[in-house]
């Protein structure tokens, strides 16, 4: 089995497999292409359960104007590029400056660990485009970084390849110990899904959530995205608790329904279903 990186996991192997939760269950690497799957499909879950994503993901959106001044969006981190098709011919003719909207709700700060996303845009009365989202079907666009935030940490080491092109799959590292398998890397606004890890060189999924896979200079920075802690620990108690249920377990009781640590820990989190 393979391990597949069309996204991030909220955790990474290490926690999954320390004393708190696994307990190393295999002594060693045997079972973690099954781990890394099984925290992806549980990350996946997690969105689902929540109705919204964590990890930042960069992509083009549209939406229908309501006539009003606000704009309900999905969770949204940054904006790039909000683009208005303002005769109807099905072409995004007119930008939006920075200076016509702002973001709601006020000081969100969805790149500091604490902040959450902002969730609408507003226009300004003082702006160009004082009359808002003029009603229409599927007439704005928006381009941008979407999800609940985008925090990361310096991983405490640098690049070291003065070849890092759009296409290397395997990444030299000062110091490989600072990373764990399943982690998101941050170069610049490339994400990078770690894989593996052998001494100094980590295999990675370059261009990671929509984002775009570019050169980087040796000796660049590299961070890594950090998720909310109750996200984090509910999706690494859930992917445990579904492992050591498994077939080659004894078997014995369990709830139908989600375990209530979990349900605790994500609860806060939970969106209304649009």
């Amino acid at each position: 089995m393979g391990r597949e990186a069309y996204r991030s996991l909220y955790g990474d192997l290490t926690k999954l497999k320390n004393d708190s939760l696994l307990k190393d269950p295999a002594g060693g690497a045997g079972d973690d292409d099954e781990l890394f799957q099984l925290l992806l499909s549980v990350s996946n879950w997690v969105d689902n359960y929540c109705n919204r994503h964590f990890y930042p993901r960069a992509d083009t959106l549209v939406f229908d104007g309501r006539g009003t001044v606000q704009l309900l969006v999905p969770d949204i981190i940054s904006i790039t590029t909000l683009k208005e098709d303002s005769n109807g011919d099905l072409t995004f003719n007119e930008t939006w400056a920075a200076s016509d909207y702002w973001f709601q709700p006020n000081n969100a700060a969805p790149t500091q660990h604490w902040g959450g996303p902002y969730t609408a845009l507003k226009a300004r009365s003082q702006g160009n485009k004082a009359d808002g989202f003029v009603t229409g079907e599927q007439n704005f666009q928006v381009i941008g970084v979407w999800g609940y935030s985008q925090y990361s940490e310096d991983s405490g080491t640098d690049l070291n390849d003065a070849s890092m092109n759009t296409t290397k799959n395997t990444v030299a590292v000062d110091d490989g110990t600072q990373f764990e398998i399943g982690q998101t890397a941050l170069i610049g606004t490339e994400q990078m899904l770690v894989t593996g890890i052998s001494g100094n060189d980590l295999t990675v999924t370059r261009g990671l959530n929509g984002s775009t896979a570019a050169a980087h200079a040796d000796n660049s920075d590299i961070d890594i995205l950090r998720w909310p802690a109750s996200v984090e620990r509910a999706a690494m108690i859930q992917t445990a608790r579904i492992w050591t249920r498994s077939a080659d377990f004894e078997p014995f009781f369990v709830d139908s329904d989600i375990d209530t640590d979990v349900r605790i820990l994500l609860e806060p989190y939970r969106k209304a279903a649009v």
